[in-house]
């Protein structure tokens, strides 16, 4: 048997005193971030995702239109020239449409649309005349010569028009699971419309307010116009029009969203969008507050009983919902059209990898809404009455006519053109330029669904330069002989220390700890910041308060290729569970604080000759001591200490200990045994699927009733019959170091040995080290002694984790040397 003096990788013991071993814990994440990983268990549906996106749009900044007009028309300014001064180029951009707006066949075929749709009695009615206006003011303004700004794209694959959609399904899929979404209309390029039009049509203009006759791509989408119609009359558009200062009345400049809070059910797992959404984070990481007006808008917190109206608590109606309407039954009634509106966005980020923003408009009546989304949060401009200032809504259709592509927010490395592909070649001014070909198409791919955090999307990447780059790396792993390589595409915060800054400091460490951490941490290959990506920029540009805060820019990070951890069973899995558990709490005590403990941070290689060798991976939520921490909550929901779920850990009040990532761990051994089968999620029948799905107070009540009675209860699959035990084991601890705390349960004591009765037998035979002889079971059962009781929770406090604990409580015939000793 390993012990402290013999095992290579034997845990120290208590950090000495100069180990900053607490870390303040930061408010819980919220938002689509908080599912985006868990996507395909907790479903793609409106019912599913509008909670999440709810989150996300609710602390919305906002912004005077015209401070977004002036940006959008510097964005497409003439760059041959001299910079112009953003007002003046406003203001006579307003002058040069003004014509337009007044004179000519074409005014008068405007003016009639607009008639046409303030009489509308149904949100239907909308489409055709906004349609035919907008185009038609298109038309004319491709030919229009605005001074100061770039002339209109000829191309068909630039030129852009509002088409509808409704009521074609745009499709996609995220991590398995397809979406259908339904936006009313779309803008889209010529050479798009044409695709879906009947015939030949040589006038993509004409025909667009017809219904589509194929499927749009989400790839082809630059934009959403989603409707909302509340009034039975509306002003009719005026004889002439001028340029006028903003005059859109206060009580309508802003669309007034903000989450129902006061007549809230706890949420279930049967019902996790029925419900409004408590504080607090849900099932994972990476949030960032905002001092966002949206917040603390004047409106106030209604308390709205009436649930089967058509009001929302704000006064604006919600429509039904019109995604996925094939299964209307499964769906909510209303939803809200900021929540429909975020939906789309949130699909359109997921169409292109590198999408670094999304603009999208919300139409209510006679008022379009400019939405802005990035990473970092929502901007809502204050409205346009398009049919009393039309001039003002005509400049924005220039703006977004005269924009350059990449200006829609595509990145101009990634995407500098419509229809590229994954080839990209990236300047770096260490090694010259990188060659990177992505294989978008891998099953192997995984995206991410929502619109702030991370956004973290990986997928696999070939390219002639990092590859002989490999193995005359310092930090070099002989040992995993794949010569694959991954790519993770990401949005940090910008503040916080980086992760290539924090693994470098990890590879120092390595070099004293050759056999504890070497070779259990990522292969980082090659690492780049896109400088030009701060989120901070339009903020700043907009003059919006505390533009730094929080803000986000995009990293790109080539790894060596690893597995999950959860493809491995029985023994081979303990292994690797240990050979991180030592790995990360050597990390731990040398001042490298990971936080972020779930099944998807660890992975393992297979070595030449069959070992799998455990990782700890994922330290881009990880801090180091003195590095500044950023605004992002870490750690992973379900896998969480329960400490850490609790109201004044949401609070910011609960210091993020060692022994937190430690109760992480032996939640993860908990997770695997319990859902997966022979390296295989269970597709049915799998235990704490609703955990994902979950605010924090509901998980936190669910994993403590589990900890205090359903453990005893619930039964693993065979293929890890051994590590359930050390689960239990594991288990017994964490209930009891919580049981004299009021917030949480008394656990039932007497924890009874698992008889083979226990094991879930609907995994597959011949798992032969899963039907290991039961010969020795009788010692399993002297390991619960009264010295055990007294002390059962020091490990926890103590940080003496895994190694004299184990070594204690676990049956001797499940502590087999190999298994406490890192095999390279």
């Amino acid at each position: 048997m390993a012990n402290a003096s013999t095992a290579g990788a034997t845990a120290p013991k208590t950090p000495p005193q100069g180990v900053n071993s607490e870390l303040k814990s930061t408010p819980l994440a919220v938002g689509s971030a908080a599912v985006s990983e868990h996507i395909s268990t907790v479903g793609v549906k409106v019912k599913n995702v509008s909670p999440w996106i709810g989150r996300d749009v609710e602390d919305y900044r906002e912004c005077p239109v015209d401070g977004m007009l002036q940006e959008l028309l510097y964005r497409c300014r003439d760059r041959s020239k001299p910079l112009p001064d953003k007002s003046r180029l406003l203001n006579d951009s307003l002058k040069a449409v003004l014509p337009i707006c007044n004179e000519g066949n074409d005014a008068q075929v405007i003016k009639k649309n607009m008639a046409e749709l303030v009489k509308s009695k149904v949100e239907a009615n909308m489409y055709k005349p906004f349609i035919q206006a907008t185009n038609c003011a298109l038309d004319r303004l491709s030919k229009l010569n605005a001074p100061g700004l770039v002339s209109a794209e000829a191309h068909d694959d630039y030129k852009i028009l509002f088409h509808q959609n409704d009521p074609k399904f745009i499709s996609q899929r995220h991590q398995g699971k397809k979406s259908d979404r339904k936006p009313d209309v779309v803008v889209i390029s010529h050479t798009c419309a044409k695709k879906v039009q009947k015939g030949e049509p040589k006038d993509a203009y004409k025909d667009a307010w017809r219904k589509p006759t194929k499927n749009f791509k989400w790839t082809d989408v630059r934009s959403t116009v989603e409707f909302k119609w509340t009034k039975s009359k509306l002003p009719q558009p005026p004889a002439t029009h001028a340029v006028k200062a903003y005059d859109v009345p206060d009580a309508k400049q802003y669309m007034k969203y903000q989450r129902e809070t006061n007549d809230t059910a706890e949420p279930t797992a049967a019902t996790p969008a029925a419900t409004p959404l408590p504080v607090g984070g849900a099932a994972t990481s990476s949030h960032q507050t905002s001092d966002a007006r949206g917040r603390s808008n004047q409106s106030g917190q209604v308390n709205n009983k009436k649930r089967a109206s058509t009001q929302q608590p704000d006064g604006h109606s919600s429509k039904k919902n019109k995604s996925n309407c094939t299964q209307p039954d499964e769906e909510p009634d209303m939803i809200h059209p900021v929540i429909q509106n975020g939906l789309y966005a949130s699909e359109m980020f997921a169409a292109h990898i590198a999408q670094q923003s999304v603009i999208s408009y919300v139409v209510e009546n006679d008022i379009i809404y400019i939405w802005y989304f990035d990473r970092q949060d929502a901007i809502q401009c204050s409205g346009i009455n398009f049919v009393q200032d039309l001039p003002r809504f005509m400049v924005l259709l220039l703006a977004i006519q005269r924009m350059p592509y990449a200006e829609w927010g595509y990145n101009r490395l990634f995407e500098p053109r419509p229809g590229s592909s994954g080839q990209v070649r990236v300047p770096d001014k260490h090694i010259g330029e990188v060659d990177l070909t992505f294989d978008l198409e891998s099953d192997k791919r995984t995206t991410h669904f929502g619109l702030r955090g991370r956004a973290t999307t990986v997928f696999p990447v070939k390219s002639e330069k990092l590859s002989a780059l490999v193995p005359n790396l310092p930090h070099h792993n002989p040992h995993n002989p794949t010569d694959e390589l991954v790519a993770k595409l990401y949005w940090p915060e910008e503040e916080r220390e980086s992760e290539a800054e924090i693994l470098q400091k990890v590879y120092e460490i390595a070099k004293d700890e050759e056999s504890k951490v070497r070779h259990h941490v990522p292969e980082m290959v090659w690492f780049h910041k896109f400088e030009d990506t701060s989120t901070a920029n339009i903020r700043r540009a907009l003059g919006l308060k505390d533009a730094e805060r929080g803000r986000r820019i995009l990293y790109i990070i080539v790894f060596r290729k690893l597995d999950p951890i959860t493809k491995l069973s029985d023994k081979k899995f303990l292994a690797a569970w240990w050979h991180i558990v030592v790995c990360h709490y050597t990390l731990w005590n040398k001042g490298v604080y990971h936080r972020d403990i779930s099944p998807s941070n660890l992975m393992v290689y297979k070595t030449s000759d069959g070992r799998y060798i455990g990782v700890l991976n994922d330290f881009d939520l990880s801090s180091t001591q003195d590095s500044p921490s950023g605004r992002e909550r870490t750690g992973t929901v379900p896998f969480m200490a329960l400490e850490l779920l609790t109201k004044d850990a949401i609070e910011g009040k609960v210091k993020h200990l060692y022994q937190h990532d430690a109760e992480s761990l032996i939640w993860v051994l908990t997770w695997v045994c319990l859902r997966y089968r022979n390296g295989r999620l269970l597709r049915k029948g799998r235990p704490f699927d609703e955990w994902l799905k979950m605010d924090v107070n509901g998980c936190r009540e669910k994993k403590n009733d589990f900890l205090n009675a359903g453990r005893r209860k619930i039964k693993p699959t065979r293929s890890h019959k051994l590590n359930w035990r050390v689960a239990r084991y594991c288990l017994r601890p964490v209930a009891l170091f919580y049981a004299d705390d009021p917030e949480f349960g008394d656990p039932e004591s007497g924890d009874s040995e698992m008889d083979d009765s226990e094991v879930d037998d609907s995994s597959e035979a011949g798992d032969s080290e899963a039907n290991d002889s039961e010969a020795d079971d009788s010692e399993a059962e002297d390991s619960e002694d009264s010295e055990a009781d007294d002390h059962v929770s020091d490990y926890l406090t103590d940080a003496v984790v895994f190694e004299t604990w184990l070594q204690k409580n676990i049956p001797r015939r499940y502590r087999l040397p190999k298994l406490l000793v890192v095999p390279v």
